[in-house]
């Protein structure tokens, strides 16, 4: 049988006593303090918001600490004790401001607005500890809250704290793993570059006749090396390039870019190949004025990459369209379109990923890594954009690079 609530007997009033009622360390040192010598009185005589947070802060097993009043009075429990270090017991029951003159000016902004109404984290704290004796730096995530009494008025503030050492340890040890792999690989590039540019430089020698007369079938092999010489620069410049955007070292030099001269380079660098596969490449509309802000060889590599997979998964007789579209004064969208194999619906977000290449049976006849759509995307967030794919199988493909707009940028595309 459920009891009515009138039924249920009255509650005894919250004492000292019933607030110091823990068996810790922190609750036996809280039932002797003298409390009468604070600015906050007698427990007895305390608020009930007062006790309330009290007796929460004291049984919580998570490092808490209450900053009570307009002195801020110290209430801490056992968990955050070792936050204190050798400043304890000193500083339980007095004044925070008076106890850390070293290092109020650092919490003195985080307290004030939690003191305002706002809720304020800090990840990643450096916070010194005393454990075993011994005092080490340890990573905190820290929460400042504000505490209010039964009116709803503002009378401290609530600090919680969260370790996060392993976490942080472990994100560390990544990333500098992650930059030992950068370095490595710009090692290696570097010591892969030379051979290769000495086998490009005597292709070349050779294919001039500098050793001699060259006949037509000397100069098909001396073209496939040098093909071959050219796509294994290019998987390198690919995986170093890819591996600098992982370790956040590639460097970004944003500047307003004109569109009209940077796609007609484009188009002139891709024009050859297009042709020698009767593909017509399009350019739809006019750029004239039109910049974004960004790094502009960034972005040439990006617009480049797209031509490029359109041109090899275009059949010949396609055709390829580069176009623009202002949005609103705010970004520019500039699209590359062909009339290719197109890509599954369930495989679009696919394509972004490092190193896939979504169908074997449509791409194994083709070169690359699959790490030219990654690296694109990620340049294009790093810049503030993004890259994004419209497809449907058999009908083609539409990547869209969106930029911020330049600052040169004066009207819309018709």
């Amino acid at each position: 049988m459920t009891t009515a609530p009138h039924d249920v007997p009255p509650r005894e009033p919250t004492t000292g006593a019933s607030i110091f009622a823990g068996k810790g360390a922190m609750a036996t040192l809280c039932s002797s303090y003298a409390w009468a010598t604070t600015s906050i009185g007698c427990p007895d005589d305390w608020p009930a918001s007062l006790r309330a947070v009290a007796a929460l802060v004291l049984a919580a097993p998570t490092p808490m600490v209450l900053l009570w009043g307009g002195d801020a009075t110290q209430i801490y429990n056992d968990s955050y004790r070792e936050l204190m270090g050798a400043k304890h017991p000193t500083v339980f029951g007095a004044p925070v401001k008076r106890s850390w003159p070293e290092g109020w000016h650092l919490d003195w902004e985080l307290y004030t607005r939690a003191w305002a109404g706002e809720s304020v984290t800090v990840q990643d704290a450096i916070v010194s500890v005393g454990r075993a004796g011994d005092s080490s730096d340890a990573s905190f995530t820290l929460g400042y809250s504000p505490a209010r009494d039964e009116h709803g008025v503002i009378q401290g503030v609530l600090v919680t704290a969260f370790e996060t050492s392993t976490l942080a340890a472990a994100e560390r040890q990544a990333r500098a793993a992650v930059r030992a792999k950068a370095d490595f690989l710009a090692v290696m590039s570097h010591e892969l570059r030379t051979p290769l540019n000495a086998i490009g430089g005597y292709t070349e020698l050779l294919q001039l006749g500098v050793r001699g007369p060259v006949t037509p079938e000397q100069r098909g092999d001396l073209d496939r090396i040098r093909a071959g010489q050219q796509q294994l620069l290019g998987v390198i410049d690919d995986v170093l390039a890819y591996t600098k955007l992982e370790a956040g070292i590639l460097h970004f030099a944003v500047e307003d870019v004109a569109l009209d001269e940077l796609l007609t380079g484009c188009c002139a660098l891709v024009g050859h190949d297009a042709r020698q596969k009767k593909l017509e490449l399009r350019r739809s509309g006019s750029t004239g004025g039109l910049a974004v802000r960004a790094d502009g060889e960034k972005v040439q590599q990006v617009i480049l990459n797209l031509l490029g997979n359109a041109i090899k998964f275009t059949d010949p007789g396609g055709v390829i369209t580069i176009s623009c579209q202002e949005e609103r004064g705010e970004r520019i969208d500039v699209a590359v379109s062909d009339t290719g194999r197109g890509i599954a619906a369930n495989d679009l977000e696919c394509v972004f990923q490092p190193f896939v290449q979504v169908d074997a049976k449509l791409t194994r006849d083709q070169d690359g890594t699959g790490l030219g759509l990654a690296i694109s995307r990620q340049m294009a967030q790093r810049m503030g954009g993004d890259l994004t794919v419209a497809s449907e199988v058999g009908t083609g493909s539409r990547f869209t690079l969106t930029l911020p707009c330049g600052r040169s940028t004066h009207r819309t595309l018709d």
